[in-house]
């Protein structure tokens, strides 16, 4: 209590004085976390205040009332709000190897861990040196359990004299089955990827094949070289025709309609070292759909931003082109030819271009595998 003293003077008081409650204000969010409180009655001496969990909370305990105190504080309830994960997910092709998991409500900061079956391995660890099997997974602080996966392990591409010749079930990840599918049907094999990403055999090619492969025509300003012959794996050897573009040097695979000057940066087509005859007597790739495509300069990574290597197929100039991939965080241009975006950081994995979330449309690598 605080005590005032009032004087009389000349027949009056000196002061007017009236006592008004202690008021407790709203509760801060520290005092029951996770709760949304609700003061219909107010917040001034002994009213009360009610709350409820925020979702994924949930209320632990009877009273969800605390009153405000003499002291201007609100007194502590006897409930709270605790944040649980629901039960673990179920991992496709992996194992839960913390028997404690199988239960429901698990608070945060719990982990369960898991293996991947036979043949797959967790999510990105294929593209390391030492692909991993064994994960954890956390619940987080949001109610909800990290996310990850297996995902399986392929097998090497089959040669490509066999295009067209063969169906997988499964592609080439692991545990597909490939036909290879001769006129003579006592000729027919099938071969299947393994967990260690091995095929458990090869194609033997058929051997009632007759005939070869017509002259690759000269498309696309692409002549080819062909000493091995134009027989069922007979190889060809493409070269752009620099007489009529200097600056497209590089044979490489297009998709249909896409030209060496409609390529956008972001595609990545894939160049050709050769072309094979296949058992189907027709060209792999097939030589329509092989352009040229300007080269990239030998002085990607060099601290400059050249226009001509700030694309896909050139690795976005070594990352010269982007304030985040450069030391000294600024990019350099070279040359007078950066008047339009040509020297913009293009890079979709650098921390500029992260953010932006940008809906990219994938390149084009020419057709796929197995049968047409």
């Amino acid at each position: 209590c605080r005590k005032i003293e009032l004087e009389c003077f000349h027949g009056s008081w000196d002061r007017v004085v009236s006592c008004q409650p202690v008021d407790c204000g709203l509760p801060e969010q520290s005092h029951v976390y996770h709760a949304i409180f609700s003061c219909p009655w107010g917040t001034t001496f002994g009213k009360q205040c009610s709350f409820t969990c925020a979702s994924p909370a949930i209320l632990q305990g009877d009273s969800d009332r605390l009153e405000c105190l003499e002291d201007g504080l609100w007194s502590f309830p006897e409930a709270y709000c605790k944040i649980e994960c629901p039960e673990v997910p179920n991992i496709p092709n992996a194992r839960l190897l913390t028997a404690d998991c199988t239960a429901s409500g698990h608070d945060v900061g719990s982990v369960c861990r898991y293996k991947c079956n036979a043949g797959f391995y967790i999510i990105g660890s294929l593209k390391k040196k030492t692909p991993r099997k064994y994960f954890k997974l956390e619940c987080l602080e949001g109610g909800q359990w990290e996310e990850t996966g297996c995902e399986p392990i392929s097998c090497p591409a089959l040669p490509d004299v066999f295009q067209g010749m063969y169906t997988c079930t499964n592609g080439l990840f692991y545990d597909t089955r490939c036909t290879l599918q001769c006129s003579d049907k006592t000729e027919n094999s099938d071969i299947r990827c393994t967990k260690d990403g091995k095929w458990t055999a090869e194609f033997t090619m058929c051997s009632k094949l007759q005939g070869s492969c017509s002259p690759p025509s000269g498309l696309n300003s692409v002549e080819y070289s062909c000493a091995e012959g134009m027989d069922v794996g007979g190889v060809c050897y493409p070269t752009c025709i620099v007489a009529l573009d200097m600056d497209l040097r590089d044979p490489v695979v297009l998709p249909n309609g896409t030209t060496a000057h409609s390529l956008k940066h972001w595609m990545l087509p894939t160049k050709v070292q050769s072309i094979v005859c296949t058992g189907m007597m027709k060209w792999y790739p097939d030589p329509q759909h092989i352009h040229c495509i300007q080269s990239c300069e030998p002085f990607g990574g060099d601290g400059w931003c050249d226009t001509t290597n700030n694309r896909a197929y050139c690795q976005y100039d070594g990352g010269d082109c982007c304030p985040s991939t450069l030391s000294t965080r600024k990019v350099i241009q070279f040359g007078a030819d950066c008047n339009q975006d040509e020297c913009t950081c293009r890079d979709p994995d650098a921390e500029e271009n992260k953010s932006k979330g940008r809906d990219l449309e994938g390149g084009g690598d020419g057709d796929g595998g197995g049968m047409q």
